[in-house]
Protein backbone atom coordinates (compact mmCIF):
# COMPACT_ATOMS: atom_id res chain seq x y z
CA UNK A 1 0.00 0.00 0.00
CA UNK A 2 1.58 3.32 -0.79
CA UNK A 3 1.75 6.34 1.82
CA UNK A 4 -1.26 9.01 1.28
CA UNK A 5 -1.64 12.69 2.75
CA UNK A 6 -2.27 12.50 6.07
CA UNK A 7 -2.32 9.17 7.19
CA UNK A 8 -0.69 8.34 10.19
CA UNK A 9 2.98 6.51 10.57
CA UNK A 10 5.68 4.94 13.10
CA UNK A 11 8.93 6.53 12.32
CA UNK A 12 12.46 5.50 13.85
CA UNK A 13 14.67 8.32 14.43
CA UNK A 14 17.64 8.32 12.51
CA UNK A 15 19.80 8.03 15.47
CA UNK A 16 18.39 4.62 15.87
CA UNK A 17 17.14 4.37 19.83
CA UNK A 18 14.20 2.73 19.94
CA UNK A 19 12.10 5.60 20.70
CA UNK A 20 9.03 5.07 17.69
CA UNK A 21 6.98 8.01 17.19
CA UNK A 22 3.85 8.50 15.39
CA UNK A 23 4.42 11.06 13.07
CA UNK A 24 1.67 12.26 9.83
CA UNK A 25 2.71 12.58 6.37
CA UNK A 26 2.95 15.96 5.00
CA UNK A 27 3.90 14.96 1.47
CA UNK A 28 3.78 11.88 -0.97
CA UNK A 29 4.69 12.07 -4.53
CA UNK A 30 1.31 13.05 -5.16
CA UNK A 31 0.63 15.49 -3.17
CA UNK A 32 4.01 17.65 -3.54
CA UNK A 33 4.05 20.78 -5.48
CA UNK A 34 7.31 20.94 -7.83
CA UNK A 35 6.85 24.43 -8.02
CA UNK A 36 7.91 24.23 -4.57
CA UNK A 37 10.43 21.56 -5.10
CA UNK A 38 11.99 23.41 -8.35
CA UNK A 39 12.28 26.81 -5.72
CA UNK A 40 14.34 24.48 -3.59
CA UNK A 41 11.95 25.83 -0.90
CA UNK A 42 10.36 21.64 -0.12
CA UNK A 43 13.22 18.43 -0.75
CA UNK A 44 12.12 16.39 -3.77
CA UNK A 45 11.17 12.76 -2.85
CA UNK A 46 13.00 9.75 -4.06
CA UNK A 47 10.03 7.48 -4.80
CA UNK A 48 6.56 6.58 -4.31
CA UNK A 49 7.35 5.63 -0.86
CA UNK A 50 9.22 8.45 0.16
CA UNK A 51 7.65 10.71 2.44
CA UNK A 52 7.59 13.96 4.07
CA UNK A 53 6.87 13.61 7.48
CA UNK A 54 5.89 15.89 10.65
CA UNK A 55 7.40 13.56 13.82
CA UNK A 56 5.22 13.76 16.81
CA UNK A 57 7.57 14.12 20.48
CA UNK A 58 6.52 14.57 23.97
CA UNK A 59 7.50 17.84 25.79
CA UNK A 60 7.21 21.17 24.71
CA UNK A 61 8.70 20.93 21.29
CA UNK A 62 5.82 19.29 20.05
CA UNK A 63 7.55 17.72 16.67
CA UNK A 64 10.10 18.29 14.28
CA UNK A 65 10.06 17.94 10.19
CA UNK A 66 11.75 14.89 8.22
CA UNK A 67 12.24 14.82 4.80
CA UNK A 68 12.47 12.44 1.94
CA UNK A 69 11.63 9.30 4.54
CA UNK A 70 11.99 6.01 3.37
CA UNK A 71 9.72 3.10 3.62
CA UNK A 72 11.56 0.54 6.20
CA UNK A 73 12.12 -3.18 5.87
CA UNK A 74 12.56 -5.23 8.61
CA UNK A 75 15.15 -8.03 8.39
CA UNK A 76 13.91 -11.66 7.09
CA UNK A 77 10.83 -13.14 9.00
CA UNK A 78 11.16 -10.15 11.12
CA UNK A 79 7.33 -8.37 11.71
CA UNK A 80 7.83 -4.38 10.64
CA UNK A 81 7.65 -2.49 13.72
CA UNK A 82 9.52 0.87 13.99
CA UNK A 83 11.62 -1.49 16.49
CA UNK A 84 12.77 -3.55 13.76
CA UNK A 85 13.45 -1.24 10.68
CA UNK A 86 16.09 0.72 10.05
CA UNK A 87 16.96 4.19 11.59
CA UNK A 88 15.63 7.06 9.71
CA UNK A 89 12.50 4.90 8.10
CA UNK A 90 8.83 4.50 8.96
CA UNK A 91 6.32 1.92 8.37
CA UNK A 92 2.49 1.26 9.34
CA UNK A 93 1.75 1.08 12.33
CA UNK A 94 0.68 -2.69 13.64
CA UNK A 95 -3.06 -4.08 13.17
CA UNK A 96 -4.50 -4.47 16.53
Amino acid sequence: MLPTLGRIVHYRGKQGLLAPRAAIVTATVDSLDPRGVESGEVPALDSQEHVHLWVFTPGDKGGFAEFNVPRGEAADGEEVTAGTIPPGTWCWPPRV
